[in-house]
């Protein structure tokens, strides 16, 4: 029979793509706001985690309902559905220094009093998930391009919204249908009790998005010059179809129609 996977947060950016792309070789729940009281209780082979908050200057702002809405809601699912393997999607601002490979590699050493209160709050969430779970994946997504996708830097592009990034930043992407083969991967060869950082090769140079977005740019006068880019070494050895962030970008504007100059 079929793993049976629940993917919390079955309707969000990552979630939503989870769902249909795991759904081929697994029986996939999507768990919501809406429906996770129905479930409760419920065994699951797997539940992925992909329910936290993502808006970071938000949760920087907003500490105390940062809290609740990434660490609070970790502790409630561990016990809310005894899965046997918990997959906890995290963030590469668990990084004190995220700027470069030589900083980010999985057993880099953190100091949380030096992280910002949305990183470290996926921190405190990533040691709760090691504590209570024999079995557990975390994942450090790069930003995330799926067919949901509803805020970040491309988006705002895509919508005339004026960008809060610099166009001398440098990031790293990755699509959802890339961390999900990752996903069936880690499943297939029965990986537990690993972290693994998950985005392109490099970091993309955002000012060579002119060169793809037919729209024009604004720019936010708040905006600030942002550089991530984790190390990829460990995710190589074991998914080596890994592409770069450029052409993860390239893929998401070919997949969802997107006009582009290419």
């Amino acid at each position: 029979m079929r793993k049976s996977i629940a993917v919390l947060g079955g309707n969000g950016l990552l979630g939503s793509d989870l769902v249909k792309f795991l759904k081929e070789d697994f029986r996939v729940t999507p768990i919501t706001r809406d429906n996770y009281p129905g479930y409760l209780g419920k065994k699951f082979d797997v539940l992925i985690n992909a329910n936290g908050n993502s808006r970071r200057f938000w949760a920087n702002q907003n500490p105390r309902e940062d809290f609740l809405a990434s660490t609070v809601s970790v502790m409630s699912s561990i016990f809310d559905f005894p899965t046997d393997l918990y997959i906890y999607i995290s963030s590469p601002d668990i990084y004190e220094n995220h700027t470069s490979p030589r900083y980010t590699k999985e057993g880099s050493k953190i100091t949380p009093e030096n992280l910002e209160s949305y990183g470290f709050d996926k921190y405190l969430s990533e040691l709760i998930v090691k504590k209570y779970k024999n079995r557990y994946l975390i994942l450090h997504p790069a930003m995330i391009l799926g067919s949901s996708l509803k805020k970040g830097p491309i988006f705002d592009c895509l919508n005339n919204i004026p960008l809060f990034i610099t166009l001398d930043s440098k990031i790293q992407m990755v699509t959802s249908q890339a961390i999900a083969e990752v996903i069936k991967i880690l499943l297939d060869k029965s990986v537990t009790g690993e972290v693994f950082n998950v985005g392109g090769i490099g970091k993309f140079n955002f000012r060579k998005i002119l060169k793809y977005i037919v729209k024009e740019i604004q720019i936010s006068p708040r905006a600030e010059k942002q550089i991530y880019e984790m190390n990829v070494t460990k995710l190589r050895k074991i998914y080596p179809n890994l592409k770069t962030s450029e052409e993860y970008l390239k893929d998401f504007l070919k997949d969802n129609r997107i006009s582009a100059i290419v």
